[in-house]
């Protein structure tokens, strides 16, 4: 298996040609830009939203696949304090690693595949608004049908670390250009019991929680997902935990594994042509704000430790 890897030094792109996938990911928050299927019938096919696409839309979403840290969703005033006083202050959604340059700190072949590993480091920016000492990592392996995507977090301070990490991908609805319309496509949950939370139209958890088994498609409507589907897939054994995206006609689609996240959101513009599938630790505020340390879902790292999280899109093609 051959891969191909260049810079694009002025757009701040790496970029790596495959047989079968091939990617983009941009510098600026180590964000997956592009990720586009070599499809011997139909041509190359893009399967991100606005895939390899570099400037921002006039309407709907303008991003492609951005990566969630130290937050999951947003914060009452985009700001919140732990029992033990430290303060957290962003700028709004999701923390700051989106908006950070990373460091390329690997790219080359590995097994079957190509690797790129990219580095955040604090400084004075983030320590204005998250005053710990970390280390932050997100790689990505490609291989002919398979993307592994994993994230890399270390407590760099003398105190425990509070934090929460998700990934934001967001894919074409259908994946294949006239194949259907989004209303038509499949969304398919994990065939187990898990819980739905309920949120506010601010995404604030209600603290409300409604029992869902997965079976068959999941009935999504144009508000539900402008509105944010929030699920707790705790119980769901990790081996389980994926997210199934068919084309109207089932001939192809990607599938979304997670097995070390315990979260998922489910979100789109109204009437974009998109659907994101969110694996997350962690979530948004209760309407009634808890302290940052105790947020659902929230990690909290010792001195010295680190913790690394694994996600994967595989390509379904009939």
């Amino acid at each position: 298996m051959s891969f191909a890897h260049r810079h694009e030094a002025e757009a701040g792109l790496d970029i790596v040609e495959g047989e079968g996938l091939s990617m983009q990911v941009r510098r600026r928050g180590a964000e997956l830009i592009s990720l586009a299927w070599n499809d011997a019938q139909h041509g190359k096919v893009g399967l991100l939203w606005r895939d390899g696409e570099r400037d921002d839309p006039p309407r709907f979403w303008k991003s492609h696949a951005p990566i969630l840290f130290p937050i999951v969703g947003g914060l009452h005033e985009n700001a919140s304090r732990t029992t033990t006083g430290e303060e957290v202050r962003f700028g709004g959604l999701h923390g700051f690693v989106r908006h950070q340059a990373l460091a390329l700190v690997e790219a080359g072949p590995v097994e079957d595949g190509f690797a790129l590993r990219y580095r955040l480091l604090p400084d004075e920016a983030t320590r204005g608004m998250y005053p710990w000492e970390f280390a932050f990592e997100a790689a990505y392996f490609l291989r002919r049908t398979r993307l592994d995507v994993t994230f890399r977090v270390e407590n760099r301070d003398a105190r425990p670390m509070p934090y929460q990490v998700g990934w934001h991908p967001g894919f074409a609805t259908p994946l294949r250009p006239g194949s259907g319309d989004k209303a038509g496509c499949h969304v398919r949950l994990p065939a187990c019991g898990f819980d739905r939370l309920l949120n506010d139209d601010r995404c604030f958890l209600t603290g409300q929680r409604v029992p869902t088994d997965g079976t068959g498609d999941f009935p999504f409507t144009e508000k539900g997902l402008d509105l944010t589907y929030m699920f707790d897939l705790s119980r769901v054994p990790a081996r389980d935990r994926a997210v199934t995206l068919l084309d109207p006609d089932e001939s192809f689609g990607v599938r979304v594994a997670f097995p070390d996240f315990p979260h998922l959101g489910l979100w789109s513009d109204a009437g974009a042509p998109f659907v994101c599938i969110e694996p997350w630790q962690g979530m948004d505020d209760h309407v009634s704000q808890e302290p940052f340390d105790r947020k659902l879902g929230i990690v909290l790292l010792p001195p010295g430790g680190s913790d690394t999280r694994h996600a994967s899109i595989d390509v379904l093609a009939g």
